[in-house]
């Protein structure tokens, strides 16, 4: 008889604590399981991201008086991560080409410098969906250029004289190729190693006829430097052709991320991408780039749709 109600006893405190094993089983997956966003799981370490950029040109990024890298896109990208706790955002800068080549060698997972786009990078490289920066196709020029020369067509952009680095970056191929399609008139490229603010320095002084440059150029090396420079907007109408509308529009001002040409790469492209729509929603990437760059660049709400 004792021996009866013993064994039931176990039997009912051994179901109790099966009972209780399972739900602290299913109350840890639960809490350990990360939504469709990819957030992090319950105390899983989040993966480190380097984000690498040369500190220029600002203000899309450059280093503070400690040495810390900042500027629009930087600030952007802290931005991002807060939404995606699954990554720890670290920024390193470096040199220019050092950049692809460290994304290239998955020693770095993100470049952030004015990227625009062209067709020899997307064969390296993942962009980000959408260009978190935006302006027409423009140059600057020495101002009262644009009352005594007129652009009706591209082939008006021949015959001056232009300053261009050598880094491969979207002016150099737009000067190239332009020099490729018009070969009777061509531009003068003149190579030089010297920064942005210089060339436009030395375009305000005449030493050039125009360059690369946008509204916010203008604005901030106006503004910051003394440098007084012409914005002209390119339209669209000056292409009369399929060929010379996909040069012409290699020429806006359309700025992105880099990423590795990897599965990884494209798991952390559509991470940022998705955080990048929920700050234009927000306005937060519209506030940032009216602190830095002095104007809403971002784009409409139906260009993040």
């Amino acid at each position: 008889m004792f021996s009866r109600k013993f064994g039931t006893k176990q039997r009912g405190r051994a179901a109790a604590a099966v009972v209780l094993a399972a739900l602290m089983v299913m109350t840890s997956a639960c809490g350990q399981r990360g939504d469709a966003s990819g957030e992090a799981q319950s105390g899983a370490a989040a993966q480190t991201i380097t984000v690498a950029s040369s500190g220029t040109p600002a203000p899309m990024t450059y280093a503070d008086k400690n040495g810390n890298l900042t500027g629009y896109e930087i600030e952007l990208l802290k931005e991002v991560d807060k939404l995606t706790p699954q990554y720890k955002f670290n920024y390193e800068k470096v040199d220019f080409q050092g950049i692809t080549a460290g994304i290239d060698s998955g020693k770095y997972q993100i470049g952030a410098n004015f990227f625009n786009y062209t067709p020899e990078r997307a064969q390296k490289f993942i962009f980000s969906k959408y260009p978190h920066y935006r302006d027409s196709a423009s140059v600057l020029a020495k101002p009262g250029f644009a009352e005594t020369h007129k652009f009706t067509k591209l082939s008006d952009l021949g015959g001056y004289t232009v300053p261009s680095d050598q880094q491969g970056a979207a002016w150099q191929v737009f000067v190239e190729d332009f020099n490729k399609m018009f070969p009777n008139k061509p531009m003068k490229i003149v190579y030089t190693g010297v920064d942005h603010a210089t060339r436009l320095r030395q375009i305000s002084q005449g030493q050039f006829d125009f360059g690369y440059g946008g509204r916010f150029h203008q604005k901030v090396y106006a503004t910051d430097l003394g440098v007084k420079v012409e914005y002209i907007p390119i339209p669209d109408s000056v292409a009369q052709n399929d060929a010379q509308r996909k040069l012409l529009k290699s020429l806006r001002q359309e700025t992105y991320f880099l990423f590795p040409k990897t599965a990884e790469g494209q798991k952390i492209s559509d991470a940022v991408d998705k955080a990048l729509v929920k700050l234009h929603q927000n306005g937060t990437m519209q506030k940032l780039s009216k602190h830095y760059l002095g104007y809403d660049m971002t784009g409409s709400n139906a260009d993040w749709a």
